[in-house]
């Protein structure tokens, strides 16, 4: 394993960002590693800063705050001996921030460029993953958000002063934005010293290649082992025990368990399930698994003859609340 403290994993919106910080997250867990994994939407995220023309004097005024965060954030690796996950930390974090609010180009390369050379000393390493097709990625992230997700993004976009000064909007100048955050997400990587990895997505697969990134940080693939029943047992229709209209379906599908919902509420604040279309469970034991991509995880709950009668949803990290939402299986109509 690279002898480094801090792994940075960065793209735009539905490369799979928080995926794969969970994976490396938990391969080094499973290697014995000590470590932390941030979400890019948790509460305690250590460097997300997003400008705000009202707190924020200039842009050197900003810069100086974003510095001093990520300044912080080394202190506080190097005291705890271990080596943190962020996700979208650096890139989508302040270049988007500053591209929507007019920065200079200059203004954002130096940003970089002063991050980079205070995270020095943890020898960070970057995954950076992109898109083949930006138009097919946005696509997927409606499939799994709903098209409503899509409308809220259009509808703030609209009123950043990017939008306002540029020749479309709507979808067509949302796409724009994300394609000129590309370009200058990509210079910014190749201008970077550090050590990083470049992985692009194929059109028809959203999920980035974990063997490739186990090479690049040196790491050995750990697998949950043991005897486990099968996952058939586990599918099924399943209600929350706090509202008689939240109902997800559990499904298998290519050997994981998948939670489907037909309509997505979008926001986050509750975590995945009702959120996205449909997460992935990932198996950590025989009633255990964690969400993908989600700071939570699912346990399978049974009665006294062990007959399946619901799940229990948790938070398993820090930045999110401590609640549990317990869901029960229906009945399976003959």
């Amino acid at each position: 394993m690279r002898d480094t403290e801090l792994i940075l994993v960065e793209g735009m919106p539905g490369t799979g960002k928080s995926t794969v910080s969970q994976f490396i997250h938990r391969q080094l867990q499973a290697s014995g590693r000590t470590s932390a994994w941030c979400h890019e939407e948790s509460d305690a995220h250590p460097v997300r800063l997003f400008y705000d023309a009202n707190r924020h004097q200039s842009w050197f005024d900003y810069t100086q705050q974003a510095v001093a965060r990520w300044e912080s954030l080394v202190r506080q690796v190097r005291s705890q001996k271990q080596t943190i996950v962020l996700d979208a930390a650096w890139l989508q974090n302040h270049v988007r921030s500053m591209l929507i609010f007019c920065a200079e180009h200059s203004e954002i390369f130096e940003l970089v460029d002063r991050i980079e050379a205070v995270i020095a000393p943890l020898d960070p390493v970057l995954v950076y993953l992109t898109p083949s097709d930006l138009e097919t990625n946005f696509r997927n992230v409606v499939e799994s958000r709903g098209e409503r997700m899509l409308e809220l993004w259009i509808k703030a976009h609209d009123q950043y002063p990017y939008s306002q000064r540029a020749s479309a909007s709507g979808y067509p100048g949302f796409i724009a934005f994300w394609k000129q955050f590309g370009e200058i997400a990509d210079r910014a990587f190749e201008r970077l010293g550090i050590s990083k990895l470049r992985q692009e997505l194929s059109d028809g697969d959203r999920t980035p290649s974990y063997a490739s990134v186990l090479r690049f940080l040196d790491l050995a693939a750990v697998e949950t082992s043991g005897l486990m029943p099968p996952l058939e047992c586990l599918a099924g229709e399943y209600v929350s025990a706090d509202d008689a209209d939240a109902v997800c379906k559990v499904c298998v599908q290519d050997e994981h368990l998948l939670v489907r919902i037909d309509e997505p509420t979008i926001g986050v604040d509750h975590g995945p399930i009702g959120c996205f279309r449909e997460v992935r469970l990932i198996r950590e034991g025989p009633n255990d698994f964690y969400v993908e991509a989600w700071p939570h995880v699912v346990q399978f709950t049974e009665d006294g003859t062990g007959a399946q009668v619901g799940f229990r949803l948790s938070v398993c990290e820090p930045g999110w609340p401590q609640s549990v939402q317990e869901y029960v299986r229906q009945p399976q109509s003959k």
